[in-house]
């Protein structure tokens, strides 16, 4: 593999300044141009997968580019990228940006692009430079719990997964006085175990993305994947009905905010794809139910001090005792709604367009220990895991509970079999009824356990 230092040097701000300024000044003077915008990255990967305990195949591969967007008149916007930095390639993708401009379709909704921020506030825990020069035989320790699940008295008849680190740069610059550079660093892990017990299988899987090694709980991964799969092996079916529910925190993470955050991204409400679009300033859930989105706590995955369009991030309650009070914003949307951008402009890379996305997600606890809340039910489901999604229009569910389990007495039983579950968002919003004390991270919402009323559970028994 090679050393990464050469990409570190060749990324550094003061590279991408001068870049910024060689592509401003083929621009200045052309009087159709209005704006300009320039969005830089560069990134090295360093990937592994494996099987059944051994490294089936690792690759690194190191990148980067920039993208010029123009806007003319009329809001008229061209757009291109390279990831060549010669003089020829600059020459090429401006010009290419000029002609796209001027054939584009007017947008009466643009106003401006985004000005610098009177604040940034700068933010910790971003990038772990013990990765720059991570290799293979690093990551093999690494992964070791997960290695030595195979030795397990019960082994697994399947063991896969993976590691991946990342480390990258973003470069933001813009003709309104935009200048901004960061670097960030990304490592993850992830499982799958699956077990066999008379002829009946079950799996069980995990994964965890930090920012910095030393927070990497490798062994925690393993152990949850392999104890999911242990208890599936049990299974039981429920009858259908109407069923009180507590949610792990996996399953307040990706089934109740996921869509949320999703739902609250301007332009999905005003294109009409949000089933929160007309909640603005009104109660969308039960009084349990505040959120914050948070872009500041150290060495987050959400964690930034500017967005993808040089903004600075902010914290903001999105919803307080259950009132939605914000959506988020880009500048474009932000315009539009004749507001101030609250800093959540995203792009995937140089090469993508911007979108909208959140920071971390950090939903307030309640006053109730979850093995208290638990024990409280008679009959219930224990809900972790699904992989279906809601209808991000009406906000209803309907899909299978790939990972739960019965509560009988106050106890966790059998895992449910062949259980499905159906409820639209905003009921369960409402029907929050107890709040846990304790939280967990999962990818970068932090969250309790919930306990909702009821929701109806279709089973086979």
């Amino acid at each position: 593999m090679e050393n990464s230092c050469e990409l570190i040097e060749l990324f550094e701000r003061s590279y991408f300044e001068t870049l910024a300024e060689k592509i401003y000044q083929k621009l200045r003077n052309k009087q159709e141009i209005k704006h300009v915008e320039i969005y830089a990255n560069s990134f090295k990967n360093t990937k592994v997968s494996f099987e059944q305990g051994f490294i089936k195949n690792a690759f690194q591969k190191k990148a980067g580019g920039i993208g010029l967007r123009l806007i003319g008149e009329q809001g008229k916007e061209g757009m291109t990228f390279t990831s060549d930095f010669s003089d020829a390639a600059i020459s090429l993708i401006s010009s290419q940006a000029i002609k796209m401009m001027k054939a584009a379709t007017p947008n009466p909704d643009f106003i401006n692009l985004a000005f610098p921020s009177k604040k940034y506030t700068e933010v910790q825990g971003t990038y772990d430079p013990l990765i720059e020069d991570i290799c293979p035989d690093d990551i093999n320790n690494q992964m070791k719990p997960i290695f030595d699940l195979k030795n397990r008295t019960m082994k697994p008849i399947a063991l896969s997964g993976g590691f991946s680190a990342s480390i990258g740069t973003t470069f933001i610059w813009n003709s309104n006085g935009i200048n901004q550079w960061d670097r960030f660093s990304t490592i993850g892990c992830s499982t799958e175990v699956s077990l066999m017990k008379n002829n009946i299988p079950s799996g069980g899987f995990d994964w965890q993305s930090v920012c910095q090694i030393e927070n990497l709980d490798v062994s925690n991964v393993a152990e949850t994947s392999y104890n999911m799969a242990l208890k599936g092996l049990n299974r039981k079916g429920v009858d259908s009905g109407e069923y009180p529910l507590i949610l792990s925190p996996l399953a307040v993470a990706h089934f109740l905010i996921e869509p949320l955050t999703d739902a609250l991204n301007a332009e999905r409400v005003y294109n009409q794809m949000s089933f929160l679009g007309d909640y603005l300033g009104k109660e969308i859930g039960n009084k349990k139910f505040t959120i914050q989105d948070d872009p500041f706590i150290p060495g987050k995955l959400g964690t930034e001090s500017f967005d993808a369009e040089g903004i600075a991030t902010e914290q903001t309650t999105m919803i307080q005792d259950g009132v939605l009070k914000h959506f988020y914003h880009n500048s474009f949307t932000a315009g539009r709604a004749k507001v101030d951008s609250n800093g959540h402009a995203s792009r995937g890379s140089y090469s993508g367009n911007i979108g909208i996305s959140n920071n971390n997600i950090v939903m307030a606890s309640g006053n109730r220990k979850k093995n208290d809340m638990i024990a409280d039910i008679k009959k219930g489901i224990y809900f972790e895991y699904t992989g279906d999604s809601p209808n991000e229009i009406t906000g209803d569910f309907s899909g299978l509970i790939m990972t739960g389990y019965i509560i009988r007495d106050g106890v966790l039983g059998p895992a449910v079999s062949e259980t499905l579950l159906g409820i639209n968002l905003l009921d369960a919003y409402n029907r929050i009824e107890e709040v846990s004390q304790e939280r967990k991270w999962v990818d970068e919402a932090f969250v309790p356990w919930i306990k909702i009323s009821k929701a109806s559970i279709s089973g086979r028994t």
